[in-house]
């Protein structure tokens, strides 16, 4: 008798339910007329700012993917394939890999051939992996004063510490493994290239020979951490605009143990729920209630939707023209 195993459909449609169970429960935890009051702070003027410093932070992490190309290739290209990457995953129901999918498509449309595209995109996305692991590091140790002052937290911060310190550990030590010569990057190469047994075996001898341009490969993860403390710097601009005042590394404390929590809950698409509950749960820790972490959740949400849905229509229509082209 076979095992029962959930289809990947089920197993989203189970992730995406609690989800929207953990939005439902936090949306009515809170007064919903302070967290809009807290919002209408912004203005139009500071959601414009908003969605300005989200880009600057997302071509600030674009850039690590440049020491990792076999060939120069235009900074527009660069910065569309990881745009579209992200959009998708903020606004879509699909997996980190159909993301990466996306990006190395945007390279191809850009001129490169698909394998090393697609080598490209998964070495970049182990080289976030281990810059987001030692971001999130850093959050832990900004907030370390502050986790222990706070008289609700104070009593579970071994256990937050020790959860934030094994996740940033496990992200370094599974980019690590990659780097190393896990067999991982072989059977994603099959995934990508599914009975095209020369291209998946194309795809693991140019992963592997990115990997072993170690000081490339150290730029890129330098050039990642970097977009990294920049979308902590995105979140201070958010709080600057909403009438508050705290300090950069306050917010780049924040943004890091709540990228953490997204992390640990990858399976959820999007991370809904999960984000509105990270911000809202971590923001009396630095002195903010918890109305404004929950207003900052949604500003962050509205910002995805309003990048995401002219980048995905952007997408679909490039790719319907050069269908078009072809036919």
């Amino acid at each position: 008798m076979k095992p029962f195993r959930l289809s990947a459909t089920w197993r989203l449609l189970a992730a995406l339910l609690l989800g929207a169970a953990v939005l439902a429960a936090v949306l009515l935890q809170f007064d919903l007329a302070t967290v809009r009051a807290a919002m209408a702070r912004a203005g139009m003027g500071g959601f414009a700012l908003i969605v300005a410093a989200g880009l600057l932070a997302e071509i600030v992490l674009a850039l690590g993917l440049v020491p990792l190309l076999p060939r120069p290739v235009p900074l527009s290209v660069i910065v569309a394939a990881r745009q579209l990457r992200d959009s998708a995953s903020d606004v879509l129901p699909i997996t980190q890999l159909g993301g990466v999918v996306l990006a190395a498509r945007v390279l191809v449309l850009g001129g490169m051939a698909a394998t090393p595209a697609s080598a490209a995109v998964v070495a970049d996305l182990t080289a976030e992996t281990f810059a987001q692991g030692l971001y999130v590091l850093l959050g832990v140790l900004a907030s370390l004063k502050l986790l222990t002052a706070n008289a609700v937290l104070s009593p579970y911060v071994g256990a937050m510490l020790g959860g934030a310190l094994f996740l940033s550990l496990g992200s370094i030590g599974f980019a690590l493994g990659q780097i190393g010569g896990s067999r991982w990057a072989g059977r994603l190469g099959e995934k990508l290239f599914a009975g095209r047994v020369n291209h998946a075996e194309a795809f693991r001898t140019l992963i592997t020979g990115i990997y072993r341009r170690r000081g490339k490969l150290a730029f890129s993860i330098l050039l990642q951490l970097a977009g990294w403390m920049a979308s902590g710097l995105w979140l201070w601009a958010v709080l600057t605009v909403m009438g508050l005042s705290p300090g950069p590394w306050q917010a780049i404390a924040i943004q890091a143990l709540l990228e953490g929590l997204r992390s640990a809950t990858v399976f959820i698409p999007a991370a809904i729920g999960v984000q509105e509950a990270g911000y809202a749960l971590l923001a009396p820790v630095f002195g903010l209630a918890p109305e404004i972490g929950l207003a900052v959740s949604l500003l962050r949400r509205a910002r995805d939707l309003v990048v995401a849905v002219p980048v995905l229509l952007a997408w679909q229509v490039i790719e319907s023209q050069r269908a078009a082209s072809k036919g």
